[in-house]
């Protein structure tokens, strides 16, 4: 039993000799063929993994491409509303043209100043939109809008109708202004030259007077309140832009008892013969025209019925 158990256990420590002297796998055998198969298959499958990559990258980057082409290039429909610039102020003196107005059922609106586009405004929930563009130089204007609607295929509207909005920082000049210094009556006028269209501002507290220039820049107050004694207002011209001209100047005018100077004679021998009395003398001078010239057709008429009546006669 003992000899057994020794032989077994030499049996469990002792080295395979064989292990050592085993020969390397030949080129042409069949585990060479099947490791070579495995690499050459998992190549094959690295190469069409990284196609399908580069194929998916493609069509990603041509969807991405196609989405920029179609939003450079809406398809304008010409069934849809433009945009409305109802709300852009046509004369402003700031440094920014605000353009706004309604746009209903649209997404976005793009904005154009002298027929180019110079940026977009998103649409508000109400339908409302606005768009600040910064101007350096005085000047007119051409705004008009188109709109935008839709994601993938987007819709333009026709461009619409101009706008003209002047930008205007020069405040307006008076170049003249007359008055009388000392008067007899309760009231005065004044009488002067000052930026056609222009709103020329006589005031004292809370008494105002105010009128437009005429389209020559002509402009005449008139029934300015006087208390006895010394009276000072003051003069401002403002335009439509916004721009105020404070002139430095005060009117200073006295009211005396003792003088018998009319306040208004300024104003009415300076003031050319008033719009509508000469619109009623020329309206004269015309119906009198017309009036002689259908006289003397009546005339002539009557000359050559007579003239038939006396041939008639004689002939009988």
């Amino acid at each position: 039993m003992a000899k057994k158990k020794n032989k077994s256990a030499q049996i469990k420590t002792t080295p395979n000799k064989n292990f050592k002297n085993q020969k390397p796998v030949a080129k042409d055998s069949m585990v060479s063929k099947v490791e070579i198969r495995e690499r050459r298959n998992y190549t094959l499958s690295r190469i069409i993994g990284t196609l399908l990559i580069v194929l998916g990258v493609l069509l990603v980057g041509y969807g991405i491409f196609s989405y920029i082409r179609s939003n450079k290039t809406p398809k304008v429909d010409e069934s849809l509303r433009p945009p409305t610039t109802s709300q852009t102020q046509s004369v402003t003196n700031a440094e920014e043209i605000l353009i706004k107005g309604e746009a209903e059922g649209l997404d976005k609106v793009l904005v154009f100043l002298d027929n180019e586009e110079i940026g977009k405004a998103k649409v508000n929930k109400d339908g409302s939109y606005e768009y600040a563009h910064k101007v350096e130089n005085e000047g007119k204007y051409i705004i008009s809008t188109a709109g935008m609607k839709g994601f993938f295929k987007k819709l333009l509207t026709p461009k619409s109708d101009p706008i003209v909005v002047t930008v205007d920082r020069t405040a307006p000049e008076m170049t003249d202004i007359k008055y009388s210094s000392e008067v007899g009556t309760d009231n005065f006028g004044v009488i002067g030259n000052a930026e056609p269209g222009s709103t020329v501002v006589v005031k004292r507290g809370v008494d105002v007077y105010e009128t437009e220039a005429d389209e020559t820049g002509l402009f005449a107050i008139k029934d300015i309140t006087l208390e006895e004694g010394p009276n000072v207002y003051s003069v401002e011209v403002k335009d439509s832009a916004g721009n105020v001209n404070q002139i430095e100047k005060k009117i200073e005018v006295t009211y005396s008892k003792e003088s018998s100077v009319n306040g208004n004679a300024v104003v009415d021998e300076n003031l050319p013969v008033a719009s509508g009395e000469l619109e009623a003398a020329l309206s004269v001078i015309k119906d009198g025209k017309i009036m002689l010239m259908l006289g003397i057709i009546a005339f002539v008429a009557f000359l050559a019925s007579s003239a038939v009546v006396i041939a008639k006669r004689h002939r009988i």
